[in-house]
């Protein structure tokens, strides 16, 4: 910690001007903490926790009790993280903790919407996250011993080339068909829980408490503490450690200087993002995207996508309408609105990207777009409703159980209906590639709305949807890539486009 604070000029400082949340806890005495209201104008150091509720709070601060909290906590009323988590900022001398359940006023939806909007700020400015990586609960705690090693560690020594007569110690591990003992930390329970995914990536530090040993990481470094013999296997958190963050003294980013380098860094980061956080689960639907917020905020301060479309970037609207759900992993619809149907929000489980290259040609126009919030002080968060507009021709097709089939478009009228109902059998082209965003029961009727036609491979890309009320409003249902034989793209280019409100 100290290293990285002396050391690592790339890894954000904290501000010597800065304020303690709202609330904290006092841990100046773990056997009795209590709650201290700072309205946000106290400056002092602080450290945060991610973990995981996984069970609800019965004892979390409500109206009822905050007044109580702030004289003492009773810790026996605590769930165990929460206790370890106390025990744990106490002994690294820190005198205050921000908890969620303990320091939000849980039952009070405004109390609840204004400090969610103050999380980016409340974690990038804690001195250090304690992430309860290894509980699936918040009543199973962290400080428990860890499982010893399900494969053997042998202990090997091995001579010191530098320094003849002198034996180093070298540890070994078996390999059981590549599945490594280490593989457990990948799956603890904070990588299944997508407000930690947010509250890893805008920590500057952390003490994550997995469950093979405790490790310290910053922007740049993924150390075991005091050298513990686990292997470090974090492939989908390095992934996201690139420099997504404005940094010190970083140059404002100008989008129209920006390389093709920078568009491909850039748009694989998002992707990477948006891939990890949409494999985890959110308790209450209405989170899909707030739980994302404050990464979506620092983002745009770093990248300058343009306007954020509830999960999308509207100077990156081509490429992120191509998301897709794979094959096989396909969810209901939600029951609940929290997203139009064209943002990646609107469905259950992971999404993944579509490869496109910045400069494919688009086949499409866009018109304009409209998204109702469901907070104003949460910008990046929520929505109640959303359209977008763009200008496009549709191409009839079916979307039967063996597979998504379009055909040609004719060639003195734009393709419709009537002229697909009218066709000859046989004349039908299978798209190679297709994908359904549920596992809803669709009618076979559906419509190819293109995107954009990649000259390199001549592939067509576009999205499937199908008519949704008004005479011009559609719905995504998923996707498609093709390599077509049945339609070029100066076919599509001289059909017919029109108004396409997408909602």
């Amino acid at each position: 910690m100290s290293y990285c604070l002396n050391n690592h000029k790339e890894c954000p400082k904290p501000s010597q001007d800065r304020m303690l949340p709202t609330r904290v806890i006092d841990c100046t005495d773990p056997e009795r903490p209590r709650l201290y209201i700072t309205d946000g104008r106290v400056r002092a150091a602080y450290v945060v926790l991610s973990y995981v509720w996984g069970e609800d709070q019965p004892n979390k601060t409500k109206r009822c009790n905050i007044d109580e909290y702030s004289r003492g906590i009773d810790v026996s009323l605590l769930p165990q993280t929460t206790r370890d988590a106390i025990w744990a900022a106490h002994a690294f001398g820190e005198k205050y903790l921000w908890i969620d359940a303990l320091c939000i006023v849980q039952d009070s939806k405004e109390d609840k919407r204004r400090e969610i909007a103050k999380i980016p700020r409340i974690f990038a400015d804690a001195s250090f996250t304690i992430i309860a990586a290894r509980s699936s609960k918040a009543s199973e705690g962290f400080l428990h011993d860890c499982l010893q090693p399900s494969i053997p560690i042998y202990r090997v020594p091995f001579p010191c080339k530098d320094e003849p007569g002198k034996f180093g110690t070298m540890y070994v591990e078996q390999d059981a068909i590549g599945k490594i003992d280490d593989d457990r930390d990948v799956d603890d329970p904070v990588h299944k829980r997508a407000w930690c995914l947010e509250e890893r990536l805008l920590s500057a530090r952390a003490l994550v408490y997995t469950s093979n040993t405790l490790r310290f990481h910053c922007q740049l470094t993924r150390a075991n503490v005091g050298s513990a013999v686990r292997d470090i296997h974090d492939l989908s958190s390095h992934r996201l450690g690139l420099e997504w963050m404005p940094g010190p003294g970083d140059p404002p980013f100008d989008p129209k200087a920006e390389s093709e380098f920078d568009y491909n860094k850039s748009t694989t980061l998002w992707d990477n993002i948006v891939h990890n956080y949409t494999g985890r689960m959110v308790t209450q639907s209405e989170d899909k995207l707030v739980a994302l917020a404050g990464v979506a905020s620092r983002f745009s301060a770093r990248w300058k996508k343009g306007e954020y479309l509830a999960g999308l970037w509207l100077d990156n609207l081509q490429h992120d309408l191509m998301w897709r759900v794979a094959d096989g992993a396909q969810l209901p619809r939600p029951e609940e609105y929290r997203a139009p149907s064209w943002s990646w929000a609107s469905v259950e489980g992971p999404v993944e990207d579509a490869k496109l290259h910045p400069h494919q040609t688009s086949l499409y126009g866009f018109v304009n777009y409209g998204l109702t919030l469901a907070s104003d002080i949460l910008p990046f968060g929520g929505v109640t409703a959303g359209y977008l507009t763009i200008t496009a021709p549709l191409l009839g097709a079916k979307w039967r159980g063996d597979g998504l089939y379009a055909r040609p478009p004719q060639a003195d009228s734009p393709f419709s209906r009537a002229s697909d109902a009218g066709g000859q059998p046989g004349t039908e082209s299978r798209i190679y590639y297709a994908w359904r965003d549920t596992a809803e029961i669709l009618d076979e009727d559906v419509w190819l709305l293109p995107v954009c036609w990649g000259a390199k491979s001549e592939e067509l890309q576009g999205l499937v949807v199908i008519p949704a009320g008004g005479p011009t409003e559609y719905r995504r249902v998923g996707c498609f890539r093709d390599f077509p034989q049945w339609v070029t793209k100066d076919d599509i280019q001289e059909l017919d486009a029109q108004d396409i409100t997408l909602i």
